[in-house]
């Protein structure tokens, strides 16, 4: 990793419901447990507020809209300061209740301040807003899909979407499919496995973030985390 500049890895999810801000949430969360300075922003509009999946979303501090309007560079350190924090110091920059678009300027202001913070920056990446703005800020893209068929064709139909290449491929829930048989089918390598598990439903329910804990989903993150994030499997060199 840059000494002074974060890495930016951007989770997007292949269809309905994949769990993309619960992927970022819990790699976040085993980052920061690791070590690592970590922040992750919300770029999805649409998905309600990556706040509620960290659990702080009475958390005082800053969110999108009160960003509207600003212009020239902002200083990294103050903004990191007044952003609403987990209890393992993860910040979060997220939407609020409220609908709040996002200029593509301020979006690409804010990361870079943050970028230079922190060692890791997450981006919740919505499908729906996955336009050149957004995943040209990454220096990894990574997407998870359901391991059925129908979440399969929706994950190739996103990366034909999207306006750069996805570097690899999470599978939730994917039993015994094959590997090769899907990087074959997508052109995307699978860097990673969700299995089930209740700890995730159980954190999130109790306005915990997922992976805080103990469980398969915790260390899946955490070997993601490690291989991807860490050793730069996915970041280019």
């Amino acid at each position: 990793m840059n000494s002074s500049m974060g890495t930016v890895i951007g989770i997007v999810g292949g269809g309905t419901g994949a769990g993309s801000s619960v992927l970022v949430a819990g790699c976040a969360t085993r980052a920061q447990a690791a070590g690592l300075r970590v922040a992750a922003i919300d770029a999805d509009p649409y998905g309600g507020g990556l706040d509620i999946v960290f659990g702080i979303e009475t958390e005082p501090g800053i969110r999108w809209e009160h960003l509207a309007g600003a212009s020239g560079r902002l200083d990294g350190a103050r903004l990191t300061e007044r952003l609403p924090a987990t209890e393992s110091g993860v910040v979060v920059l997220s939407h609020g209740r409220l609908w709040q678009a996002v200029e593509p300027t301020i979006l690409r202001t804010a990361a870079t301040a943050l970028r230079e913070c922190v060692d890791l920056l997450l981006v919740d990446v919505g499908r729906a807003t996955a336009t050149d703005n957004v995943v040209q800020l990454c220096d990894g893209l990574v997407m998870v899909a359901r391991g059925t068929a129908q979440g399969l064709a929706a994950a190739g139909a996103t990366a034909g979407h999207l306006t750069r290449p996805v570097d690899g491929l999470v599978l939730r829930d994917s039993g015994r499919m094959d590997s090769t048989e899907i990087e074959e089918a997508l052109g995307i390598p699978v860097v990673g496995r969700l299995p089930s598990d209740r700890h995730v439903q159980t954190d999130l329910d109790r306005g915990l973030p997922p992976g805080g804990g103990r469980g398969d989903f915790a260390t899946a993150c955490d070997e993601l985390v490690r291989d991807l994030l860490l050793d730069d499997a996915v970041v280019a060199a």
